[in-house]
C-alpha cells in the first residue's frame, strides 16, 4: 500500500501532474512515518490552517489541537519550519573582523566538537558560499591542505575569512592553527584571492583575529 501511494505521487511529479498541497502534506507526512497514508491529517491540518506554510509556521498547541496530530506530527513539522527559515535567511555580510565575529557569534553558539567554516565573499563582502567542517578536536583545525586549496580555487570569490571555535580552552591559537593560517595565505596567493582574516572564536567568550594580532598582514 505504501510503495503503491509513493509510486503514484512520484508519477505525479515526475510527470507533470497537478498536485495539491494536500499531495504535498501527505507525502511528507507520509515519508516520516513508515510509508503509512496520512491523508485524514494532512486534510484536518488544511481544515485547520489555510496552508502547508500556515501549518509548518503554527505554534506546537495550535498543531496539537487537530485531530490525528502527535507530538512526534508537531516535531516534525517544526523541524520543516525550521529548516525552512534556514533557507530563507537574510543575506550575510563580512566586511571586516568585527562582522566576522559577529556572524561566527551566532553560528558557532553551543556546539560540543570543533566546526570550521571558510566565508567566501565578493567584493562587496557579501558571503556568496560558506564551506563547513566538522572534527572531533577541542584545540586544533583539521582540514587538509588540498581541502583548502579545492576550495579557494574553485570558488571565484574576491576573499575569503576563515573561522574556527576551541571548545571549553582559550582562542589562542595552536601550532596547527598557525600552520593551517600559512596553508590558506599560499593558496589565496596562488589564486588570486584575498585572504582577509583567521578568526577563533571560544565556547568560554574568547576570541582571536589573526589580522588584528598581526599574525597575517
Amino acid at each position: 500500500m505504501a510503495n503503491s501511494f509513493r509510486k503514484q505521487f512520484m508519477e505525479k511529479l515526475e510527470g507533470g501532474g497537478r498536485l495539491y498541497e494536500a499531495d504535498l502534506l501527505n507525502i511528507l507526512l507520509s515519508n516520516a512515518f513508515g510509508g503509512r497514508d496520512m491523508s485524514a491529517v494532512a486534510d484536518a491540518l488544511l481544515c485547520r490552517f489555510p496552508g502547508v506554510k500556515a501549518i509548518i509556521e503554527a505554534e506546537p498547541e495550535e498543531l496539537l489541537a487537530v485531530d490525528g496530530v502527535s507530538p512526534t506530527v508537531v516535531t516534525y513539522l517544526k523541524t520543516l519550519d525550521r529548516a525552512y527559515k534556514l533557507c530563507h535567511t537574510e543575506e550575510i555580510y563580512m566586511r571586516d573582523t568585527a562582522q566576522c565575529f559577529e556572524v561566527i557569534a551566532e553560528r558557532f553558539r553551543g556546539r560540543d566538537n570543533e566546526s570550521v567554516e571558510i566565508y567566501l565573499v565578493n567584493k562587496s563582502g557579501k558571503v556568496t558560499d560558506i564551506k563547513q567542517y566538522t572534527t572531533k578536536n577541542a584545540d586544533r583545525v583539521d582540514v587538509s591542505a588540498n581541502e583548502i586549496l579545492s576550495v579557494i580555487s574553485s570558488s571565484g570569490a574576491y576573499g575569503l575569512y576563515f573561522a574556527h571555535n576551541h571548545v571549553n580552552c582559550p582562542a589562542t591559537p595552536s601550532a596547527a592553527d598557525d600552520k593551517v593560517t600559512e596553508k590558506i595565505k599560499k593558496a589565496c596567493a596562488m589564486c588570486g584571492i584575498k585572504f582577509f582574516d583567521h578568526c577563533i572564536i571560544s565556547s568560554t567568550g574568547d576570541k582571536f583575529s589573526y589580522r588584528l594580532s598581526g599574525k597575517i598582514q
